[in-house]
């Protein structure tokens, strides 16, 4: 994922109602990985931007190339954070590092990344991240008891889950107010020009 696409590009044309309930149910398809009875992999490969940067923040485990660009560019793009982003940045980083991410949204390589903890690890080439992820995989799965990981990883989840929730319900109010707004016209209009967004 990596900024505006042409379905959010629509949301401009759509009353601060409906975005509400395409807010909501966009989520949907997004937090049941917070209730798999497994542990969550993100292997970023490949630019992870805005949503697609917020979907790892939801997993468990998070690996990288040092090269690959990631960030939440939300305010850029003229709508506040969505996909949990204001509930599993703040809490996943530091304060500081979660705030700099957010209100400057600018891209980061994963090498960054990793000194932030962002991630656990940044690989030298992208292409071994997929295999290192997987080889994680075998090596928790193979190693530990299916019943205590499920108990786990319930245990460690059941506490965030309503936050996350009324969390979302919060982002997706917000963003529908913010596609409403002008500062979203504007910065779509820079996406399509090429140039920077001037905020009013």
């Amino acid at each position: 994922s990596s900024g505006i696409n042409a379905e959010y590009g629509e949301r401009g044309e759509t009353s601060e109602e409906e975005n509400f309930k395409i807010m909501q149910e966009y989520y949907g398809y997004f937090t049941p990985l917070l209730e798999l009875p497994l542990p969550t992999i993100a292997a970023i490969n490949g630019p992870a931007v805005g949503a697609g940067f917020c979907v790892a923040m939801f997993c468990d485990l998070r690996l990288t190339g040092q090269t690959v660009k990631l960030g939440a560019n939300f305010l850029r793009v003229g709508i506040s954070p969505g996909m949990g982003g204001s509930y599993t940045i703040p809490t996943k980083l530091s304060d500081q590092a979660s705030k700099e991410i957010i209100l400057t949204g600018r891209l980061f390589s994963g090498e960054e990344a990793e000194r932030m903890g962002v991630v656990m690890r940044a690989l030298p080439d992208k292409t071994q991240v997929l295999p290192e992820a997987l080889a994680l995989a075998d090596q928790i799965t193979s190693t530990t008891s299916p019943l205590a990981m499920r108990e786990t990883l319930h245990l460690t989840r059941i506490s965030q889950l309503p936050a996350i929730k009324e969390q979302l319900v919060r982002e997706a109010a917000a963003q529908a107010r913010c596609f409403a707004g002008p500062d979203y016209r504007i910065a779509l209009e820079s996406v399509k020009t090429k140039t920077p967004p001037v905020f009013e």
